[in-house]
Order: structure tokens, then sequence, then C-alpha cells
């Protein structure tokens, strides 16, 4: 990453050339609907989710941006068609007991068309700025307490340079797994129109194509038992969605990307390994990734060595159940697990190896009681240890994986420049994704207040500097 002068950004200049609904194609004559399950019910809490993905083009193909849109309009109506609750509505109706996902024919969702002369270069790079410069890329998804939409869309322009798809998506319905498919969905679509001009809409691959099906997972015998268990625990008023809105920024808060190739993970592999106190089961680079930075942004923020710091990752269970319908169930199939921790325990060189350690224990405590078909109880010990941990001074909580494949969402001009998760904040949420290059490596994305910013460039640089070397 490099570090460059930041002033305060003027607002940005953006005008609106459109805004317009689009609904799935071919619409289906009837409404579809789906219960929520135990997995969702813990993202009322959560603010929407918000990504950006930057698209370079030169500007010559830029000439054509109108026939670009059209096509991108087209593909998305026909990948609508396969993922039709993202153009439907999160739904609370008086009458009902329990709030439900729904798609009615001639619900879409809203796509807002702009353009900017803002710096595409500045806003698409790993250097730090200010965090709020780029938010104007994602449009809104407003709420109500009855009805919440689940997607809303902004194609913007940028003149003889490219342009960027900004996503926002209610997590209550998605996962970034669930969102991750879809773009990806949409992006083979429309690989396919612009790259063979057929107007028929293509047939998705195995791999994109999403499972609906939600009777295992509401078996009042099985995971349905802890969704009614903590139901009021994460929705509180009845007959209220009380969704979480967006969080406001403040201007002091500083965004930059920062990378480990795989030489770089390899290396801090060795040395973890060196500084533990036994042999780590497993010791993958998301484990080492998420370990560094914790370890580094618990120290930038100076926080009290007594502070007990809750240290959160999401755990995928959709390879893990079968009440989930396999690796493309659509929803939500992630479950937070948290490591307790005091600030003390992350000072010195075995920081990482601890957390890393703490991570493999708990990945394997989960995968033992898999196999013993125990996936249930799992759920509902993690939920105990969470209200035991409780209060804690300092969540630190990592959004995203390598494993998504962010950068293979190609839409035919070919992979993106950069995928920025706008949604992190500087209260201790971090993203993780893939490294652009296809390395092996990882790319972490940071938001922090300024001065935090510069002491964690300073212990990030000294820590993998001070590992690889």
């Amino acid at each position: 990453m490099q570090q460059e002068h930041m002033e305060l950004p003027k607002k940005p200049w953006l005008e609106i050339l459109e805004q317009c609904k689009i609904g799935p194609s071919p619409s289906p004559p009837t409404p579809f609907s789906l219960p929520l399950t135990y997995f969702d019910l813990s993202f009322f809490l959560s603010p929407p989710t918000q990504r950006i993905l930057f698209y370079s083009l030169p500007p010559h193909e830029l000439l054509h941006f109108d026939s670009i849109l059209q096509t991108l309009k087209h593909s998305l109506s026909h990948a609508l068609s396969h993922f039709l609750p993202l153009a439907g509505n999160l739904l609370w109706p008086p009458q009902s007991p329990e709030p439900f996902i729904c798609y009615n024919p001639g619900d879409s969702l809203s796509l807002t068309i702009a353009k900017t002369h803002a710096d595409f270069h500045h806003l698409s790079s790993n250097h730090a700025r200010k965090a709020k410069e780029s938010h104007f890329l994602v449009p809104d998804l407003p709420t109500s307490d009855t009805i919440a939409p689940v997607m809303s869309l902004q194609i913007t322009l940028f003149p003889k340079c490219g342009f960027s798809i900004g996503i926002i998506t209610n997590h209550v319905v998605s996962d970034a797994k669930t969102s991750t498919m879809f773009l990806k969905s949409w992006a083979s679509i429309c690989s396919t129109l612009n790259n063979t001009n057929n107007k028929n809409p293509p047939t998705l691959p195995s791999q994109l194509t999403p499972c609906f099906d939600r009777t295992p997972a509401t078996d009042p015998n099985g995971l349905h038992t802890l969704y009614v268990k903590s139901f009021a625990i994460f929705v509180p008023n009845p007959k209220l969605l009380g969704l979480t809105p967006k969080e406001v920024i403040s201007d002091d808060v500083v965004y930059a990307t920062f990378e480990l190739t795989c030489i770089d993970i390899e290396k801090l592999r060795r040395r973890v390994v060196a500084t533990s106190s036994s042999t780590p089961r497993r010791l993958s680079s998301f484990m080492l990734a998420f370990s560094l930075v914790s370890t580094c942004i618990v120290k930038a923020q100076r926080i009290e060595p007594e502070s007990k710091i809750g240290l959160i990752f999401l755990v995928d269970w959709r390879a893990r159940m079968d009440v989930l319908g396999g690796l493309n169930y659509f929803g939500n199939g992630v479950n937070g697990y948290g490591l307790f921790v005091e600030a003390r325990e992350l000072e010195g060189e075995n920081g990482m190896a601890m957390i890393s350690n703490k991570i493999s224990d708990a990945l394997a405590e989960i995968e033992k009681n898999v196999k013993e078909n125990k996936g249930v109880e799992m759920l509902d010990e993690i939920s105990e240890r969470w209200k035991k941990a409780m209060p804690i001074d300092k969540f630190v909580l990592v959004a995203g994986s390598p494993r998504l494949g962010v950068y293979d969402i190609d839409f035919g001009w070919g992979r993106s420049k950069k995928v920025e998760l706008a949604s992190i904040s500087p209260n201790g949420v971090f993203s993780m994704a893939e490294s652009r290059n296809g390395d092996g490596g990882v790319e972490l994305g940071i938001a922090l207040p300024s001065e935090a910013m510069d002491k964690f460039c300073s212990l990030f640089s000294e820590t993998v500097k001070g590992y690889v070397d």
C-alpha cells in the first residue's frame, strides 16, 4: 500500500442520467416467497452490505457506453429471473406473525445510471484516502417498518476511464456468498450476450444456479428450534422490521488496501509455527491474515490491556449442514464465531500464533460436531458462549473471504481493477478477498481514524517485513 498526502476531498460531482426499475425476464406469473431461518436473524443487527466494482475500459470502448449499458440491463433482467428474491422485498405485513422474503409479479430492483468526473484511478487504487470518497458510487436502500427492498444497484460512468457498479444488499436476505454468486451469474450472462450477440437468455452453469429449498432448514425438530429460541433476541419489536441503517462515516476515517503475497503468507506461516506453543492443525491464508490484521488493529487503536476483545470470523455452514442444501444455498449460510481474549494477549510476537491456534481449535471442534451430526447443538453452544462473553469492549470482525473469488466477476470487458467493500467501518470491521493478480495472495480493506491508520500502516509494514525478511 502506498500512502499519499490527503486533503479534505471536495464533494464529488455526480450527474444522475437515469433512474429505472429492472425486473426479471421472464417474469413468473405467481408470487415466490421464502421463510427466514436461524442464520438470517443475527443480520437484523447488521447494516446493509455495500460493494463497489471498478472496471477500467479504454476511451474508444467508452464511446459506445450506451451499448454497454443496454447489455448490462438486458443481462441483469435475465439474471434476476434466476434470483427472484433479489428483485423482491423483505416483508412484515400486520397480519403475519413473522417477516418473510417475497417476490410478487411486477416487483423490480432500482437501478441508477450516473456519470462523474471524480478521479477513477484515485478511487480504485490501494493508497490511503478518505473512506467517504467512494460512497457516492453506492445507491441508497430505503426501508420502512413493514417493507425493505433486498437490493439496489448503481452504474457510474467515468468518462475516458471506465465505470463502476455499486451494490447495496439487505444482509437479512443475502450473505456475501449469495451476492457474489448473483454477480457472477449476471456477469456470465452479460459476457455471453456481449460476445455472441445472442439475445436469447443463456443458461447458468450448475455452480451458479441457486438453491432455494428451505424445507430442511425450517424443520421444527432441527435448526428451526434455534430460530424460535433466538427470534426475540434479534427482532425485539413485534411487527417492526427495525433494520440497522447504513453507518455514517466521519470525515477523519481513512480507507486503504493492503496486500499479502503468497510468499509473505508462507513466511508468516513459518514464523507462526516457530512462535507457537503447539503446532496448529491448519494455517490457512485466511487464518494468518485475520491474525495479523487483528493484532495490528488492537495495537493501533491503543486499547487498554485489560479490555475484552471479541475477534469474530464467519463460519460457512453450507458444506457442513445438509439442511442448507449445499454450496449454492441462497440466503445467509454463515454464523459468527467469537474468540474472546484480553487485549494484552495480542501483544508480543506470539499474538498471531495465539489467535491462529484458537481458530484452528475452533474449526476442529466444529468439524468434530458436524461429523457426529451435532451441527445444531454446536450452533446452540456457540450462541451460549456469545451470551456468557458479553459485554465486549472491542470487536474485530472480518467480512469476505479469499474463497469468494470477487475478482472473477467479468462482464465481458475484463476483470475489475478493484473491488471495494464500502460498508466496512472504523469500529473494527475489515474486508478480505483474494489478490487481484491471482498469485495466491490476499487483499485486505481497512478503515480507521486517521491517527490509528498511520499507526496501523507502521505496524503492518514492520510485522510483515520482520516476518518476511
